[in-house]
């Protein structure tokens, strides 16, 4: 999913997932030519989609589908100086402008063969 890896190191714990802060929209959807490993880059997920909601929803109300995930470190919504998360699925204006801001959108090349290192 290139839809939100277009800022590398942006977790402190890489099994955050949830409306990471300072992410950015990465390659856009395309096929690859001339590789035996990467056929596609793809959005898996809309840019801008939530991927869950914090514990308290923007309007104020408490999230039924809170996942403790989305209060992580990582997360947008878990400081007090940050908007609250939306449910999951609905629009999240200040991470697509996070997302924005951070795109990362340039064409790069896939490798042609897989390498892999033995230790």
């Amino acid at each position: 999913d290139t839809g939100r890896n277009g800022v590398g190191d942006m977790r402190n714990d890489c099994s955050n997932w949830c409306n990471i802060r300072g992410a950015g929209a990465g390659l856009a959807s395309a096929a690859v030519q001339n590789s035996s490993v990467v056929d596609a880059f793809f959005w898996l997920k809309t840019p801008g989609e939530s991927d869950g909601c914090t514990s308290i929803l923007p309007d104020g109300s408490t999230c039924a589908r809170f996942d403790s995930m989305c209060s992580s470190s990582d997360s947008i919504g878990s400081t007090p100086t940050e908007p609250r998360a939306p449910e999951a699925g609905k629009w999240f204006d200040f991470q697509v402008k996070q997302l924005a801001a951070n795109a990362k959108l340039q064409s790069v090349t896939a490798p042609s063969t897989a390498s892999f290192v033995v230790v």
